[in-house]
């Protein structure tokens, strides 16, 4: 089972790159960016297209351009929630051919504790950016 992580960056005010066993997501998969903006993060990791009307509940950005514009670049994937574990499968978008194929398991509360720290700390700066 791999580990989820993140690290904060000043990149946009305040942004969030995966880490899975303390390696960047997007760099695993071959993407060209890493970052999630705080401002696309709501209550989970940001589905697609944020805020937009009927998003998939499993696919998910886990990457955007550094511009902070997800239109300009991003990396999405199926984040596959069950009772004790979540995948990240499926990626798609700015990857390579290799990293389209990988498959990353995390425990549930792992999962749970990283999106969660991601979104108050989001919600913190929002408040504070007002």
């Amino acid at each position: 089972m791999n580990t989820l992580s993140y690290r904060r960056t000043d990149e946009n005010g305040l942004s969030f790159e995966l880490l899975v066993d303390g390696q960047p997501l997007g760099e695993l998969v071959g993407g060209r960016d890493n970052g999630i903006p705080y401002w696309i993060i709501e209550d989970d990791l940001p589905r697609f297209p944020p805020r937009g009307k009927n998003p998939d509940p499993e696919i998910r950005l886990i990457a955007v351009c550094s511009c902070g514009d997800y239109g300009c670049g991003h990396t999405l994937c199926h984040v596959i929630l069950e009772d004790h574990t979540v995948v990240f499968c499926g990626f798609d978008a700015d990857v390579n051919h290799e990293g389209r194929q990988k498959l990353f398991w995390f425990a549930r509360v792992n999962f749970d504790a990283v999106v969660s720290e991601m979104v108050r700390l989001s919600r913190e700066y929002a408040a504070k950016s007002v």
